[in-house]
């Protein structure tokens, strides 16, 4: 199989995307919806491509092209470049401020205020709804249908089953998802309204606040992770580490212990 991207051959293999090509051979295509632990999606349009396979030319998003057959593909073409810069222009009016937009904005010229915002604090790239349904319980989802359409908890309110894991605050692309720890609870915060309240542990050792009180079993077999051991539930990390280090030291100590020395020995 014969891959010539943007008029090199690189290394391909077959079934692999045109995003898995490139990062493979250092060939820059901006994603916003895509990670490798999760599957493609395409929301976003930002990673299409041109492709030509044949005597057929397309344009086709790359995060979720697999190459089966020889194919001549370009990344950086002026109609991809007038593409992506209105996808930004447009995904900006939605979520002003995104630091990861203005980079992008930067690169391809685009113009941040062309559009009125409307400050959703969502791209709707779908990344938190996916991996919440990987690893977390299913708490957010895509509500709604058109232009209507949102990432929110069921009926929109608090959730029962959110295990605080996080994941959503660090896949979001445009960091519009946070938490905080208040009052012994740790809170999922989406779109500037509370998602869920877990509460925490608290250290028997050191008295502080740290991990959300959960069962990891069933999140682990979800994550299929199922062989990762048992933590220390009642100790904070920060404790746990202190505690293996001391182990530890005392351990080489007793290895090198010095005899004691007989009363007549020469010294």
């Amino acid at each position: 199989m014969k891959i010539v991207m943007d008029g090199k051959e690189v290394a391909a293999e077959r079934g692999q995307t045109i995003v898995e090509v490139a990062r493979r051979n250092g060939v820059y295509i901006p994603t916003l919806c895509h990670v490798p632990a999760l599957e493609p999606a395409a929301m976003c349009r930002v990673c299409t491509v041109e492709l030509a396979e044949g005597r057929r030319s397309r344009l086709v998003t790359a995060c979720n092209y697999p190459l089966r057959s020889d194919a001549e593909i370009h990344t950086d073409t002026p109609l991809l470049r007038q593409n992506r810069k209105v996808l930004i222009e447009l995904l900006a009016s939605r979520c002003p401020g995104s630091e990861t937009l203005r980079e992008l904005a930067e690169r391809y010229g685009a113009d941040l205020n062309r559009f009125p915002a409307e400050d959703r604090q969502c791209i709707m790239c779908g990344l938190c709804a996916r991996v919440c349904e990987r690893v977390g319980g299913n708490v957010l989802a895509l509500c709604g249908r058109g232009v209507e359409i949102r990432v929110d908890t069921s009926f929109g309110r608090l959730s029962p089953t959110c295990i605080a894991c996080t994941a959503c605050v660090q896949i979001c692309p445009v960091n519009a998802i946070r938490f905080e720890d208040v009052d012994g609870e740790r809170r999922v915060i989406v779109r500037g309204k509370e998602a869920s309240r877990v509460p925490l542990r608290r250290c028997t050792s050191c008295g502080a606040r740290f991990g959300p009180v959960i069962d990891l079993v069933p999140v682990l077999e979800r994550a299929g992770e199922s062989g990762v051991p048992p933590f220390n539930a009642s100790v904070c990390p920060a404790c746990s580490r202190r505690n293996l280090a001391r182990r530890l030291a005392e351990r080489h100590f007793e290895q090198h212990a010095v005899e004691p020395r007989d009363a007549g020995e020469e010294s």
